[in-house]
């Protein structure tokens, strides 16, 4: 049954709720192209009134969130104190609606929640559920409005779920959950799915107007020009220091496009301009349309003119052939006349033609007889000649013969010689080709007109990012954070926060993350518990030529409060295992080529600089993502790891820029180092690098 306002009216008067009305008009979100031309919908629902364990800020949070949608372009449809069926009609409709208009699409649900077999459940206000197995029968499962926005098939989706709270089943009842909160969840494709706090724990109903989670989120939704994961971001640091640690959002995104829900100005003009451009081309196709239909009914006219036209042509046709075929008849007729006197003639002249052949044949059969016998003769005669000149030719021929063999061999051995070049040739050609499309694959960044200005911005984040990297006082990095969400040092800067707040008392909760949960990859933390004597060994071949390289050995000899310091000095990382030093060659710039934090679809970017011994100063700007997470087999094993890809430019030091496509595998809760990790840059001169990496022993304290 379809989610109409009637429906719910009933519905919720049935379980004592209030109800506002469903769906506001569509409302295009300025923007260039794709999501930002695409309309926006939302479903906004908020459960208070629960019978076993009630809650105070679930209705606020959902008012207030349907006020901020709106505010940013949405329509929304606000339901509250919704019983089961209810919740269910209102998310068909609303999936059916994306699946209609192929809205952007934004789902928020404020109330209890619970997870069962790693599925999670939203639980409607009229659940009374006094074992754990009636959740499936009683709660509204979250997998079912997943599966409505899959087949929707709408550009992209953002699911908000604030209901992690603790003791969603009331004090003294039977049931009790195996899990507390929500079970990880990976974001199905184009979607972003948060929580209010890390799958496996629980959030706070709030002290104030709003929960803690959606109070933050209600300011952060309005801040122009603030990209979704920013927003998200900011969200998870304010909860974090708010609760000491205890409470801490997740987000898992499959996102591929940006989005704004306050958009930045220069998008908004570009919209305009678009819907413009778009209305002409409707005037244009309706006028175009019109002169269509206009000259369809002038084709029709003349085509009914041409018809009658050729009835009569056609009947004058018919007439015509009639006098035509008794012609025919006539000449027919005497023509057979004709075939029959000439038949005659022929007989005649075939008898006599008979009798004079049989004359013939009787004189040539005689002189065939005196001709076989003088044949006979001479074949006896030559019969003996053929015998003596056969044996002569024999001997010839097995002369030859060992001679063909002898140039066959050397002609063998010549072409084996020519293939094996041949063979090179085209190997060292492939090559080139392959280095020259990945070449121009993209657009070299040092080439674009805003090079200097990237620069400049990223000299005074890395300014700000030197001042406070070795802060013991949270503010400066909360700062940075808050200003540059996805900064370039963000995920270091996330690193160092930890470490104070470590310091200060925080008690941070961990993600419940599980192997055997199937709905997800998993999330696994850095690994930074390095102790000197650790061990690793490498085998590093070339991609291309196959051919192995000296092993590379590593061992860690001091460990200060940012590096790792390897044989002696010889190699340096910071503590994610970003590399700053190789002895007396290159010195890198504080980079993240490695998460804090690892989750499938995790995106970020880095840039850094490289200076040589010889003071060669690159630039590297690589943006990377965690693409899934694998089984890799090497030498020192098989490991679940994640597979981390990094695409971008190495420009500047005087030479034309080379493109850079890095594959690293981490698995980050069995090794600290990479498992393994290829390396293919080109530029315009070929390739530069062809590695790749195996971890073949190891040895951890």
């Amino acid at each position: 049954m379809r989610w109409t306002r009637r429906r719910v009216l009933q519905a919720a008067a049935a379980g004592g709720a209030a109800v506002l009305l469903p769906w506001a008009g569509a409302v295009a979100q300025s923007g260039g192209t794709g999501l930002l031309r695409a309309s926006k919908q939302a479903l906004v629902l908020g459960n208070s009134r629960y019978k076993q364990a009630p809650l105070r800020n679930p209705v606020n949070d959902a008012n207030g969130m349907a006020e901020a949608l709106k505010s940013v372009g949405f329509g929304v449809a606000l339901a509250l104190e919704l019983p089961r069926s209810a919740m269910q009609d209102a998310i068909r409709a609303y999936t059916d609606n994306l699946a209609k208009t192929k809205s952007v699409g934004l789902f928020y649900f404020a109330g209890h929640g619970a997870q069962l077999a790693w599925r999670n459940y939203m639980i409607p206000v009229d659940a009374e559920i006094a074992d754990i197995s009636e959740l499936r029968e009683q709660g509204v499962d979250v997998n079912s409005l997943i599966e409505g926005i899959r087949k929707a098939g709408n550009p992209m989706n953002i699911i908000i779920l604030d209901a992690c709270r603790n003791n969603p089943f009331g004090r003294g009842r039977v049931a009790r959950l195996d899990q507390k909160g929500l079970s990880q969840l990976d974001a199905p494709p184009g979607t972003l799915l948060a929580y209010a706090t890390a799958p496996g724990n629980v959030a706070s109903d709030g002290e104030g107007a709003n929960g803690l989670y959606t109070e933050n989120l209600l300011r952060e939704i309005k801040t122009p020009e603030a990209k979704i994961e920013d927003v998200f971001k900011r969200v998870r640091l304010h909860v974090r220091r708010r609760t000491n640690g205890q409470q801490i959002p997740w987000e898992s995104t499959s996102l591929e496009e940006d989005f704004w829900f306050v958009p930045p100005r220069s998008l908004s003009k570009l919209a305009d301009e678009e819907a413009e451009r778009e209305r002409k081309q409707e005037v244009a196709l309706r006028e175009k349309r019109r002169a269509g239909e206009e000259a369809e009914r002038k084709r029709k006219q003349e085509q009914a003119l041409r018809e009658a036209k050729l009835a009569a042509e056609e009947a004058e046709r018919k007439r015509q052939q009639e006098l035509a075929l008794l012609e025919q008849q006539r000449i027919a007729e005497d023509i057979e006349r004709k075939r029959k006197h000439e038949l005659a003639l022929k007989e005649a002249q075939r008898l006599a033609d008979e009798a004079q052949r049989k004359r013939q044949e009787e004189r040539a059969l005689q002189q065939a007889r005196l001709a076989e016998e003088e044949a006979a003769r001479k074949y006896k005669q030559e019969l003996a000649l053929r015998e003596q000149r056969r044996a002569e030719e024999e001997a010839e021929r097995k002369r030859k013969e060992a001679q063909a063999l002898r140039e066959a061999r050397l002609a063998e051995e010549e072409a084996a010689r020519k293939y094996q070049q041949e063979l090179a040739l085209r190997e060292k050609q492939r090559a080139q080709e392959e280095a020259e499309r990945r070449r121009t694959q993209e657009p070299a960044p040092g080439s674009k007109p805003e090079a200097k200005l990237v620069e400049r911005q990223f000299q005074e984040e890395l300014a700000i990012w030197e001042g406070i990297k070795a802060s013991r006082e949270p503010g400066p990095l909360e700062d940075y954070l808050q200003r540059y969400p996805s900064g370039r040092f963000s995920e270091l800067a996330l690193l160092r926060l930890d470490q104070v707040l470590a310091q200060l008392g925080e008690k941070k909760i961990q993600i419940v993350s599980a192997p055997e949960n199937p709905y997800t990859k998993g999330t696994a933390a850095a690994d930074t518990a390095y102790r000197v004597g650790d061990r690793y060994v490498y085998r590093r071949t070339d991609l291309l030529t196959k051919l192995e390289r000296n092993p590379q050995r590593l061992r860690v000899t001091a460990i200060t409060e940012t590096e790792v310091i390897y044989n002696e000095g010889r190699f340096v990382t910071d503590l994610l295992g970003n590399s700053l030093r190789f002895g007396k060659g290159a010195v890198w710039s504080p980079n993240q080529t490695v998460p804090t934090e690892f989750t499938v679809g995790k995106r970020w970017e880095t840039r850094f600089h490289i200076v040589t011994p010889k003071g060669i100063d690159a630039v590297l700007d690589l943006e990377l993502r965690i693409a899934g997470r694998e089984q890799v087999t090497v030498p020192a094993g098989t490991f679940n790891a994640f597979r981390v890809e990094a695409r971008g430019w190495r420009s500047g030091g005087g030479t034309p820029p080379v493109a850079q496509d890095w594959k690293t595998w981490y698995a980050p809760d069995q090794v600290r180092r990479p498992v393994a990790s290829e390396v293919f840059n080109q530029g315009a001169k070929g390739i530069a690098a062809s590695n790749r990496n195996e971890l073949v022993a190891f040895h951890q304290s």
